[in-house]
């Protein structure tokens, strides 16, 4: 089924896209994407039977606008939801303005609407979600990220010597600042963590059945430990704590190929740690990347074991006078955008969601 303007065609995706697909990629963001990244994030995703794509056409069947989705699994209270994160979303710079953004919207609501597709969910920045709220999305709230700031921007304002002056000595107090709170948290005696370069699945389903949150979050299953982290643009690596040789948590620690001063803890298990775990995690992670610039952490860590280890909130000054916070935004895959299903109806509330990185297509 296809929706036809004078010169655009708003249609699925069809197997012959990809190489198009790519090079509009390329024009909209700068960068290039090969195959093996194209292929984990959609081809090969394991929640669906379908490249869930939308795609825009002009008269020479050239695609000019895509509008890609994340399938992930989502636990909604005692269910297992079929959830789209919108991602990747582009418009080709000479076709702007035409209104492909709000059709292929449109048509993708249409495709899912009453199907296998339960929820739209996502992370707009301020400049998309004007544009997702006009089409049915409701904002649900902030998530916050916690920053361990290992290095601050070496230039200040205009870079004058009395700007660059101020910002060494900042520099100096903040590694000052950081070393004091590492001598005062040391992690807990008896504890163990190991590393590891493959996921070791086992361990990690057994510590999500024993503890899965009761909020919404994303299903932890063997499809998910196997594929979510596969991605090609990132470098993963596996911890697990151990009491008496025991696993009591796992996390999943990544870095962005083309960003790798900022290391994420992407995924933890549980998504609430014990306190002293949460320590030996952190105190072990902080430990192994002291190049880093910045290490990232979900607000499910215990917030005050995160503000021992010099970790600072971005919806908090003073993080928050510098930086925009995440706003999730949620729509039910209804055609009618206030028609929310019983069973997805707790995904309105902000305190009914449990999100670390593992949520966001970016991670």
């Amino acid at each position: 089924m296809t929706q036809r303007s004078t010169s655009y065609t708003i249609r699925e995706f069809e197997s012959g896209d990809r190489a198009s697909f790519r090079e509009l990629y390329e024009t909209v963001f700068g960068a290039e994407q090969g195959t093996e990244w194209f292929d984990w994030k959609y081809r090969e995703n394991p929640y669906v039977d379908h490249v869930p794509i939308i795609v825009a056409t002009n008269g020479h069947d050239r695609i000019v606008g895509a509008r890609p989705f994340l399938a992930l699994a989502l636990q909604v209270t005692a269910n297992r939801e079929l959830a789209l994160q919108p991602c990747d979303t582009m418009v080709h710079p000479d076709h702007r303005r035409q209104g492909l953004f709000t059709r292929m919207t449109a048509r993708a609501i249409e495709r899912y609407a009453d199907h296998e597709a339960a929820l739209f969910f996502n992370f707009p920045n301020w400049h998309s979600q004007g544009g997702y709220e006009k089409l049915g999305w409701k904002p649900i709230g902030h998530i916050a990220t916690r920053y361990r700031l290992h290095r601050l921007p070496r230039r200040v304002g205009n870079g004058s010597t009395a700007e660059r002056f101020g910002g060494a000595v900042v520099r100096t107090v903040q590694r000052a600042y950081l070393g004091i709170r590492d001598a005062l948290t040391k992690p807990p005696s008896g504890t163990t963590v190991s590393k590891h370069d493959q996921a070791p699945v086992d361990a990690l389903l057994t510590l999500y059945r024993d503890a899965a949150p009761d909020e919404i979050h994303v299903l932890r299953d063997e499809q998910f430990w196997n594929w979510r982290f596969d991605n090609p643009d990132w470098i993963y690596r596996y911890y697990l704590v151990h009491e008496s040789s025991e696993p009591v948590a796992g996390a999943v620690v990544g870095r962005k190929a083309t960003e790798p001063g900022h290391v994420r803890l992407t995924d933890v298990v549980p998504v609430t740690p014990a306190d002293d775990t949460t320590a030996a995690l952190l105190a072990t992670v902080i430990d192994d990347h002291p190049d880093a610039d910045a290490i990232l952490a979900p607000q499910t860590l215990p917030k005050h074991v995160c503000t021992a280890f010099g970790f600072l909130s971005d919806t908090r000054l003073p993080l928050s006078a510098v930086s925009s916070p995440t706003t999730l935004v949620a729509r039910p895959a209804t055609r009618e955008a206030d028609s929310w299903p019983a069973s997805v109806r707790p995904a309105q509330t902000l305190a009914n969601w449990s999100i670390t990185f593992a949520e966001q297509d970016t991670s």
